[in-house]
């Protein structure tokens, strides 16, 4: 079983994670309205990728190309290794740095807090890639087709439907919501648990939280690590 001093060693802690307080998470500008969100709980997640596939069937994603990643390392144990798998994704932040970069207006914020990218007029410039701290865009190395990026699958969500990662999780670690709800899951699990979020110190206001994650923790290191080669 992997333990805490093992996860923060091979993590790192040199930057430690802000502990969000449930009031400002909660709070809203705009009370009529939905404020989507996602709460990620690390000790639930297998490392399956049921989620990246689900996703990329979902929504079509070009071969190379990805909305979502899970994370994953091994830690060396006593006597053996263990894994920790941690899904990052485009965080749809309160107050994104991707929208104003993009010279055609192609990146919008819907009035449920979705970040989302108008395929048709998106010229793939790629520009606003560059602009998020999180890395959560999926570019186009031959800047040909628009980047890719998590919307919460706006055409699900829109209709109350949960994002096909949501829906496809085995070990049940995502839970979706209305953070405007104070009766759903996503608001009373977040009132049950410390929250936290990846570089805070942004003033993003990412809203996908975690719950698990080790208190000091290098989220730049957890952003960078290559989720496509981890395996020996």
């Amino acid at each position: 079983m992997i333990n805490r001093r093992t996860i923060l060693k091979a993590l790192g802690s040199s930057i430690t994670l802000t502990l969000i307080p449930t009031a400002k998470i909660l709070a809203s500008n705009n009370p009529d309205a939905k404020k989507l969100a996602m709460v990620i709980d690390v000790r639930r997640c297998t490392g399956c990728l049921s989620c990246s596939l689900a996703c990329a069937i979902e929504n079509g994603t070009p071969r190379g190309m990805t909305r979502n990643q899970v994370r994953q390392f091994s830690t060396p144990q006593q006597d053996s290794y263990g894994t920790m798998a941690i899904p990052t994704q485009c965080g749809n932040c309160n107050e994104p740095t991707c929208i104003k970069p993009c010279p055609v207006n192609a990146t919008d914020k819907n009035k449920n807090g979705v970040v989302y990218i108008n395929h048709e007029t998106c010229i793939a410039c790629q520009i606003c890639v560059d602009h998020c701290p999180y890395g959560a865009r999926a570019g186009d190395k031959e800047a040909k087709l628009p980047p890719e990026k998590c919307d919460f699958c706006i055409a699900r969500s829109s209709h109350g439907l949960l994002p096909a990662c949501v829906e496809s999780c085995a070990g049940h670690a995502r839970i979706f919501g209305d953070l405007n709800k104070p009766e759903s899951k996503i608001v009373q699990t977040i009132k049950a648990n410390q929250v936290y979020t990846m570089l805070e110190s942004k003033g993003t206001g990412p809203k996908i939280y975690y719950i698990g994650l080790p208190e000091t923790t290098d989220d730049n290191k957890v952003l960078t690590l290559n989720y496509l080669n981890w395996q020996r």
